[in-house]
């Protein structure tokens, strides 16, 4: 496995962590606004991690596609 996909795991089990959170019992509304700006900035993480990863998926199939 890949270091993007460690740290993807990673970021993807924090914002789970996150979103459990406001289901759970320790939410305070007090701190609401900042773990959901922190899950916000993590999801943005994801998207772009992700894509990323398709891109490079992308070019190999490519690659691949021309080598047949």
């Amino acid at each position: 496995m890949s270091a993007t996909n460690n740290t993807l795991n990673a970021k993807m089990a924090e914002l789970d962590t996150l979103v459990s959170w406001f289901d759970g019992e320790d939410f305070e509304i007090e701190e609401a606004i900042g773990k959901f700006k922190e899950a916000e900035k993590l999801a943005s993480d994801i998207e772009k991690d992700l894509l990323a990863l398709k891109n490079e998926i992308t070019v190999l199939k490519q690659k691949f596609d021309e080598a047949a």
